[in-house]
C-alpha cells in the first residue's frame, strides 16, 4: 500500500525531533525516512496521463524536455525536472492519479479503527479527522503554490531565505510546476549542513 499509508509512515519519521530515542526510537525513523523523498515511484506513463488530463496533452508537447525518472517520490506526488520552452528549468510535481480513489477507502478504515482504539479512555477519531483534512489540503496543488506565494511575501527581504517561482500557467489541481533549485539539503542531515558551510543555529 502506498498513499495514506507511506504519509502515516512520514509522519511517524518526522515524530523523532529532539526527543531522541525517548519519543520514535532512532532506528525506526531511519527506515522510515526514505519515504519522505524516496518512497516507490509510478511509472511515467501513469503520470503523463494526469497532464493529458489537465492539460490535453503531454510532457513530451508542454516541455522542451522532461526527464522521465523522477527526482523524488512521496506518499501523495513525485517530482520530474523538466525544461520549458523559454528555457527555465522547473521542478514538476504530479499527484498520483488514483489517489483520490483509494484515500476514500483508507480513511474509512482509519476511522473503523480510530472508533476501536481508546487508549486511556481517549477518544481517537478527532485524530483521524485532523489527519484526514491536513491530507486532503495537501490535494490541492494551486492551494500549495498560493501558500508559497504568501510565505514569499511574509520573508521578502530575509537574507538566506529563497522560494522558487510558481509557473501558473503549468500550475493546477493536480500539478504543480515551479522554478528548480539545486543542492538542497535535509535539516534531518547536520553533518551534510555542516560540510556546506551553514551554521546548524541558523538552520
Amino acid at each position: 500500500n502506498g498513499g495514506l499509508y507511506t504519509k502515516a509512515a512520514q509522519f511517524v519519521a518526522s515524530l523523532q525531533g529532539g526527543a531522541g530515542d525517548k519519543g520514535i526510537p532512532k532506528a525506526y525513523v531511519d527506515v522510515l525516512r526514505v519515504l519522505t523523498d524516496s518512497a516507490p515511484f509510478h511509472a511515467f506513463d501513469e503520470m503523463n496521463q494526469v497532464l493529458v488530463e489537465e492539460f490535453g496533452v503531454g510532457a513530451d508537447e508542454l516541455f522542451a524536455s522532461f526527464e522521465k525518472e523522477p527526482i523524488a517520490a512521496a506518499s501523495l506526488a513525485q517530482v520530474h525536472r523538466a525544461v520549458l520552452q523559454d528555457g527555465m528549468h522547473v521542478a514538476v510535481k504530479i499527484l498520483y492519479p488514483s489517489l483520490r480513489k483509494e484515500m476514500a477507502s483508507d480513511f474509512a478504515m482509519f476511522r473503523r479503527l480510530g472508533g476501536q482504539m481508546k487508549p486511556g479512555g481517549y477518544d481517537m477519531l478527532w485524530l483521524v479527522e485532523d489527519f484526514e483534512s491536513a491530507i486532503r489540503s495537501e490535494l490541492d496543488c494551486e492551494h500549495e503554490a498560493r501558500n508559497c506565494e504568501i510565505a514569499a511575501r511574509l520573508l521578502a527581504g530575509r537574507r538566506g531565505v529563497k522560494f522558487p517561482q510558481v509557473v501558473w500557467d503549468l500550475t493546477r489541481s493536480d500539478v504543480l510546476v515551479m522554478e528548480y533549485v539545486p543542492g538542497l539539503m535535509r535539516l534531518t542531515e547536520p553533518e551534510v549542513l555542516v560540510a556546506n558551510g551553514l551554521q546548524l543555529f541558523e538552520c
